[in-house]
């Protein structure tokens, strides 16, 4: 068997390949194939398996910077991971984790985070329960709080930086939160059913959401510069629903001003430390119920996965 980064003549091997590891779901080939057109993307970090000069396996580690107790810590996401159906239980699957694991290391890399089944990543390192899904359900709430609606409108490029300050005013302080990157794309979805929009105030912008048409009572992303603009977005958002879900941590800063979020972790909810960061120290403060866990809201690209 031979491990190596993947080159442009093995997207096709690899799309396929995807496409038989899932189920033959286009989905997962799709989310690589997007992944790579992020700025961000390294392809040292996506290795395919051979064998016999065919490609049986194929993993890529996406760079992103995570928040941490507050700090910016240099990470990667495992994900997806592809062993074909009839090459599965060879040892595969771990080859490829344990390259990544190496060339990310080399590259300065301190954190690897994923979704995964919690018997066979801890072998690895992984420590199960360390994020998960956190929420603020909202019954009813008084549109007379809000002094006037805001207006909407789709996002435009040059809107990204306020969009990242925005993200990190209301993020910031929520342990792996992943920072959605500084390209148009990042802040729009491939998914048609889920649209984004900033909404402004005297010109300013003041919130984003993303939400799908299929849950319009459960926005996938909700970012506010200020309390009066949270409750004006909710408002707004609650306009013929009875309730409304919001992906909000108890340390996003929206939480203080709407009401008390809940977090559950879950033990598929992995990282992995590959050189010394704040990673230790929240673990320790997390098992002594110091500090809730952590949530990330993961790229647009995986919208493409339902």
């Amino acid at each position: 068997m031979n491990i190596r980064p993947e080159t442009p003549r093995d997207y096709a091997a690899i799309a396929a390949l995807n496409v038989r590891a899932f189920d033959q779901r286009a989905g997962e080939a799709l989310v690589v194939d997007l992944l790579r057109h992020r700025s961000a993307f390294d392809p040292d970090l996506s290795f395919v398996a051979e064998i016999d000069g065919r490609i049986v396996g194929h993993v890529l580690f996406s760079p992103y910077s995570i928040r941490l107790l507050g700090q910016d810590v240099r990470a990667v996401n495992l994900a997806p991971i592809a062993v074909d159906p009839a090459h599965q239980k060879q040892g595969i699957g771990g080859a490829l984790i344990e390259a990544g694991h190496q060339s990310a290391r080399e590259k300065g890399f301190a954190l690897s985070l994923l979704l995964g089944h919690v018997e066979y990543y801890p072998r690895f390192g992984y420590r199960p329960g360390v994020y998960g899904v956190s929420s603020l359900i909202l019954e009813a709430i008084d549109v007379s709080q809000s002094e006037k609606l805001l207006e909407t409108r789709k996002p435009l490029e040059a809107d990204v930086p306020v969009l990242r300050e925005l993200w990190l005013h209301e993020e910031g302080n929520v342990d792996f939160a992943l920072d959605p990157g500084d390209a148009l794309l990042d802040w729009i979805s491939p998914n048609p059913a889920i649209m984004a929009a900033v909404y402004m105030r005297d010109s300013q912008i003041v919130g984003y959401t993303r939400v799908s048409q299929h849950e319009p009572d459960s926005p996938r992303v909700f970012l506010a510069a200020d309390a009066e603009a949270a409750r004006t977005m909710v408002a707004m958002l609650m306009v013929g629903g009875a309730s409304l879900t919001l992906p909000l941590h108890p340390l996003s800063t929206s939480s203080a001003a709407l009401g008390v979020a809940q977090i559950s972790a879950w033990d598929a909810g992995m990282a992995f430390s590959l050189k010394p960061n704040p990673f230790d120290e929240f673990v320790k403060q997390l098992e002594r119920g110091e500090r809730p866990a952590g949530r990330p809201i993961w790229p647009v690209v995986f919208d493409l996965a339902e």
